[in-house]
């Protein structure tokens, strides 16, 4: 399953246990605001290191000016990337 994170709430929600991801399974890519947490001093960085798969929206990290401070172990990817990614899994769930 590939499961599309917008905001920072939606992160908090993975704390808490909220959403139904499998970290171990399914794929995580962070979206617009949600993008912060791949900072490495952030304070949700941890948890989305703990996916083995975990993407982050490049056009996103860059408008965002953070490109810099993304953590290197985190992949960026484009839109191409992204549309790949909606048809290799099945079903996908934004939040």
């Amino acid at each position: 399953m590939l499961h599309i994170l917008t905001k920072k709430e939606n992160i908090q929600a993975l704390y808490c246990n909220e959403l139904p991801i499998n970290t171990t399974h399914d794929v995580l890519l962070l979206t617009q605001e949600s993008v912060y947490a791949g900072i490495l001093d952030h304070k949700d960085h941890a948890l989305i290191l703990s996916f083995k798969q975990c993407y982050l929206l490049q056009e996103d990290v860059e408008a965002r000016g953070v490109k810099s401070l993304i953590d290197d172990k985190i992949q960026l990817v484009n839109y191409d990337f992204f549309v790949s990614l909606t048809q290799d899994h099945s079903p996908i769930m934004t939040w």
